[in-house]
């Protein structure tokens, strides 16, 4: 690359933290997939620290909240990072998707031993919202480096492993709080584990994450062997939105991206009232002791986790999205249709298990080929939107949650979880609707720059 090159000389041969981290050469093999790995530790730490749902039952009362108000800040918290996403995936598009989240990741790092410094609620309130806005800005980074490290025929392999990510956080907190609170009995002793643990999750994707330059990121590779027979070619500033208003107008004036996300964003009222009350549900609606209630959601999550990998290698063998995605919605509804009516008595533990270990299964048959198919139809719109895509994504999801979550607990409190229920599924025979009116994922057949064309074949590129 001359330009870079003299960038370089000028600069005295002095490389910035930028150029350091970004790659001119697609990666292939084990270094692509190690890439891939990072960033799935970079998600794992993002949820990771966030977690506070094993420490309620210290936190609530050291601040005087109850689960009332406690939902009222999620949603709170929630709105705030939906806005910060505005701005955060159009910044990691233009200037790259490691530089937003290395510094984001640094920064909330920092700041969960801030928590520590909490006395009460106006502190408390103060440090977790400026964590949310940092955790905004780098809603749609993460998604977009999948994207960009993964062709399509291993794409929805990519995101089964992205996907494990917060739920591999639920797991890490909820392991440790069990380990570690008998013997602290305190909700500080956890943010000091968050936080060195933290910084050992961070120092590797610090030292070893890498990005693409801006002329790998605009292609569109069906598979590394594509990738190995590329040519780059330049990319002008035009491609790139100079502003997030720029960045959204392009994405959203497309049909395609709302009728995949806003759908999709509504079926998750179930995925959250698991990961929030799932404990909640089962003692109150079928009178589990405590343990046994969090075993039941532990039986969800590793439903959950198992299927993602396996449902992502069938997704990418067959080279199909939709059709799968369809039949996960169907399997979802098929299980709540009968679990439903059962809430109220008493399941044996054997039948809840599979109850459990199925509808997260059948979730992750769901959502692996949506997440690769709403990649795919961003790369058609424009390679370059692709954190824009996913920040629109995180924008829709956290504004929904915000609104959500307040009315799943005054629904629950007045009618029951069953009502709920009955309102997820309905969200599911909506999104099934719609994923139907959805184009599938298809390859790109547009060629790069018409000179090179005439010589030798070229990428598909936008």
């Amino acid at each position: 690359m001359i330009h870079l090159g003299a960038g370089r000389a000028r600069r005295g041969n002095r490389m910035t933290f930028k150029e350091k981290r970004t790659l001119h050469e697609y990666p292939l093999g084990a270094h692509r997939w190690g890439l891939l790995l990072l960033t799935v530790l970079s998600v794992i730490l993002a949820s990771y620290e966030f977690q506070l749902a094993p420490l309620l039952p210290y936190l609530l009362p050291f601040l005087h909240m109850s689960k009332l108000g406690y939902g009222y800040f999620v949603s709170t918290v929630l709105l705030i990072s939906a806005i910060s996403a505005f701005f955060g995936g159009p910044l990691a598009d233009r200037y790259g998707r490691v530089l937003i989240i290395d510094g984001c990741l640094a920064i909330v790092t920092t700041m969960v031993f801030a928590n520590l410094f909490i006395v009460g609620l106006k502190s408390f309130l103060a440090i977790r919202i400026t964590m949310s806005v940092v955790a905004g800005l780098m809603a749609g980074a993460g998604a977009a480096l999948v994207r960009d490290m993964s062709p399509r025929l291993s794409r929805a392999l990519a995101f089964g492993l992205l996907t494990i990510g917060p739920i591999g956080a639920n797991f890490i907190a909820a392991w440790i709080a069990g380990v570690t609170l008998p013997i602290y009995q305190s909700w500080q002793s956890q943010m000091w584990i968050m936080g060195f643990l933290g910084i050992a999750m961070y120092i590797p994707v610090l030292l070893f994450l890498k990005d693409l330059s801006p002329e790998l990121r605009m292609k569109i590779y069906q598979s590394e062997a594509a990738a190995m027979e590329a040519e780059g070619r330049g990319i002008s500033s035009a491609e790139i939105p100079a502003s997030a208003r720029e960045a959204f107008f392009a994405l959203l004036r497309h049909f395609e991206p709302w009728l995949l996300v806003w759908p999709f964003t509504i079926s998750l009222s179930l995925y959250i009232a698991i990961q929030a009350f799932g404990p909640l549900i089962f003692t109150e609606s079928f009178h589990y002791t405590p343990g046994d209630a969090a075993a039941m959601c532990s039986y969800f999550w590793a439903g959950n986790i198992i299927a993602l990998a396996f449902v992502g290698l069938i997704s990418d063998g067959l080279q199909i999205r939709k059709p799968i995605s369809v039949l996960g919605t169907i399997m979802v509804c098929l299980v709540l249709v009968w679990w439903i009516p059962t809430f109220g008595e008493t399941l044996p533990r054997s039948t809840m298990r599979i109850v459990a270990t199925t509808l997260g299964c059948c979730l992750a048959i769901l959502t692996v080929p949506w997440a690769a198919q709403y990649s795919e139809a961003l790369e058609e719109i424009s390679p370059a939107l692709q954190a824009t895509g996913w920040a629109f994504y995180g924008l829709a999801t956290r504004g929904y949650l915000a609104l959500s979550v307040p009315i799943m607990v005054i629904v629950a409190g007045k009618y029951g979880w069953p009502a709920w229920m009955k309102f997820s599924l309905g969200a599911y025979v909506f999104f099934g609707i719609a994923m139907c009116f959805t184009r599938p994922g298809k390859a790109p057949a547009r060629a790069t720059s018409p000179a090179k064309a005439e010589t030798k074949p070229q990428p598909a590129t936008a």
